[in-house]
């Protein structure tokens, strides 16, 4: 009798297994350091999320592993990643008809770019909607920008998470055929919204939304709940359920659709990763020397832009705010080498020298690569016939994922590491003159540079360093040189090779920087390096100087927005990058309610190892952060 049973039961493990997994597709290939916080609802919701970040594609294989399929939009053509294609739509057709399948369209939502241009993601935001109207879902993206916070409808399909109004992020108000298939809404427009067709259930929101649980408790609970409800399909009969089917049409779009028939499986190489990440314990080995200011009180930075008229008033500010540090953006042309910026730097470092503030003259990486020319003709003057040899032997420019040039330096070409990057922090180790001792670290701003690395690594230079790294035998490697800068990210996609070619590009970065790390010390024994982000570095050039300037006994200092960066330092000492890390305070409070600043006091000393005030100072937000840190 048990034996008769036997099959009856095995099918049904394996049918369980199958409804609990889900796939993450994030067609912008992000780090998984990115995207634990867009995982970690549906884990909760006894979801098994994977991620398969270097095939970002859906297989044929796909559809018999998985029940859920969370898709993240790309940036395309704002900037590059990867993009939907009509295989991909034709695996999302089968993936909710004849199954009780479940489709999460996540699409890209960023805050307005700037001077009048589109928001990052609309190509594939295009291409959802098409889908969308294809299969009569009644569910389209619109395309009003909304920055506020949402609320669960009373009476609605997840109407457990409460009443309460969450913060949302960024999002484009969608236009719905039913009010039954809103799941959340701004005061104005729906934001979440899902559609039943036939037995499977398409759910649409922003990628900026499904990615804020760690923001707050709130948020957290509604997705939970999103999450569970989709686990639910006995209770998908309150949404409206699709109309008839049309012809897919993908003309005329903001770029073309790529025709790429879907695969049976995902190349070798390809083995998806578990989302969230498990948390191992940092044991003593992975433990980094703190400076002896640091411990005393935490890092409580200002980050300022430096102008020789305004370091009176941000010393002053220093002063109020009870702060220890001033970190200040110098512009690159200020490093020139002449009579008028030597005066400059006297004086600037004869009033530092009265202070007991730790000084990070700071240089925007962005404005360190995107220069076409080496540094040496923007602070040197040097004569016609040397400007022009400069100019011709300027380092070469970065290739993106479509083998465009972008503007912005090969990565790992060695003139720009020479030119460029090595005299600008050179020269900001030397600021200090004839008084070393009033630098305590340099600071570079990775905004912007990231957004243009994150895409990119195809030029020349990188080429032939990620090719290097994936262990191919003669023939094989000189076929791969061969290719044009149009194919070859396509060629290491579909072959498998992604993943290592990565590697060895953040493994050639991290190699240049431990050299130029040694020489800068040789310099200033004492010197520390300063980061200062947006959000966590994930891109193979962050990483790689990341993980070559740091060390145990100096570890960086990471000056960021991210909430929880205990977590995030743990999973940056994992591979190697040793870190403290400062949580970001935007200036733009006039005071913090007492339960807010609680809860603020004990993320920043608790989560991390002090703050770093952005924006504009006055002397009323002083006073509020020296009663804040007290």
């Amino acid at each position: 009798m048990k034996r008769r049973y036997l099959p009856l039961l095995l099918l049904a493990a394996a049918c369980q297994t199958e409804a609990r997994r889900l796939l993450v597709v994030d067609l912008s290939l992000a780090d998984p350091i990115m995207l634990d916080n867009t995982a970690e609802p549906w884990k909760e919701a006894g979801y098994h999320v994977e991620y398969r970040r270097f095939y970002p594609h859906l297989t044929r294989a796909d559809l018999r592993h998985y029940r859920t399929v969370l898709i993240l939009g790309g940036r395309e053509p704002q900037a590059p990643s990867d993009a939907l294609t009509i295989g991909d739509l034709a695996i999302l057709n089968e993936w909710i008809r004849g199954r009780d399948g479940v489709v999460v369209l996540g699409y890209t939502s960023d805050a307005p770019a700037p001077r009048g241009q589109n928001a990052d993601g609309t190509s594939d935001r295009w291409v959802m909607n098409q889908w969308l109207a294809s299969q009569g879902v009644g569910i389209t993206i619109g395309s009003e920008l909304i920055a506020a916070s949402a609320s669960p409808l009373p009476h609605s399909a997840v109407d457990n998470a409460g009443f309460a109004p969450f913060p949302a992020g960024h999002n484009h108000a969608l236009q719905v055929r039913d009010g039954s298939q809103v799941l959340a809404r701004a005061p104005s427009s729906p934001l979440v919204a899902a559609t039943r067709v036939e037995d499977g259930l398409v759910v649409v929101a922003s990628r900026n939304l499904l990615g804020a649980a760690g923001e707050d408790a709130g948020t957290r609970d509604f997705l939970v709940e999103l999450a569970r409800w989709t686990r639910r399909p006995a209770e998908w009969a309150h949404v409206h359920s699709a109309s008839r089917t049309i012809p897919l049409r993908l003309a005329a779009g903001p770029q073309t659709v790529a025709v790429h028939p879907p695969a049976l499986k995902p190349p070798p190489g390809t083995a998806p990763v578990l989302l969230p990440r498990p948390r191992a314990g940092v044991g003593p080995d992975d433990s980094v020397a703190v400076s002896a200011w640091i411990a005393r009180q935490g890092m409580r930075v200002l980050w300022s832009h430096f102008t020789p008229q305004a370091l009176d008033s941000l010393l002053a500010f220093v002063d109020i705010a009870a702060l220890n540090a001033l970190a200040t953006v110098i512009p690159i042309g200020a490093l020139a080498d002449t009579l008028g910026t030597r005066n400059v730097w006297r004086v600037t470092a004869d009033r530092m020298q009265v202070t007991s503030i730790r000084w990070f003259p700071s240089v925007s990486m962005f404005s360190v690569v995107s220069r076409g020319e080496p540094l040496e003709r923007a602070t040197r003057v040097v004569d016609r016939r040397r400007r022009q040899q400069i100019q011709d032997e300027g380092a070469a420019d970065e290739i993106n994922r479509h083998g465009e040039l972008i503007p912005v330096a090969c990565g790992l070409d060695s003139l720009f590491w020479r030119e460029t990057l090595r005299p600008a922090l050179r020269s900001l180790t030397r600021l200090g003159g004839a008084r070393p001792e009033v630098i305590t670290g340099v600071g570079v701003d990775l905004d912007s540079a990231m957004t243009f690395y994150r895409g990119s690594g195809f030029c020349d230079a990188d080429f032939r360093v990620g090719l290097a790294g994936l262990g191919l035998d003669s023939a094989a490697l000189s076929d791969a040189l061969a290719l044009p800068p149009a194919v070859r990210y396509d060629t290491l996609l579909e072959r498998g090779w992604l993943a290592r070619y990565f590697s060895a590009l953040e493994a050639g970065v991290a190699e240049r920087a431990v050299a130029l790390r040694t020489e800068l010390r040789r310099l200033h024994p004492d010197l520390r390096f300063a980061f200062h982000a947006s959000e966590p570095p994930a891109d193979w050039f962050s990483l790689g100087l990341l993980r070559g300037l740091s060390a145990r006994e100096s570890p960086v200092l990471l000056w960021l927005r991210e909430p929880r960066v205990s977590d995030l330092m743990r999973i940056y000492r994992e591979r190697e990058i040793y870190g403290l890390a400062a949580v970001r305070i935007e200036a733009d409070r006039a005071t913090f309610a007492p339960a807010e600043a609680a809860r603020l006091r004990s993320r920043v000393f608790s989560e991390g190892a002090g703050f770093c005030l952005d924006g504009t100072v006055t002397d009323s937000l002083g006073r509020v952060i020296r009663r804040f840190v007290r």
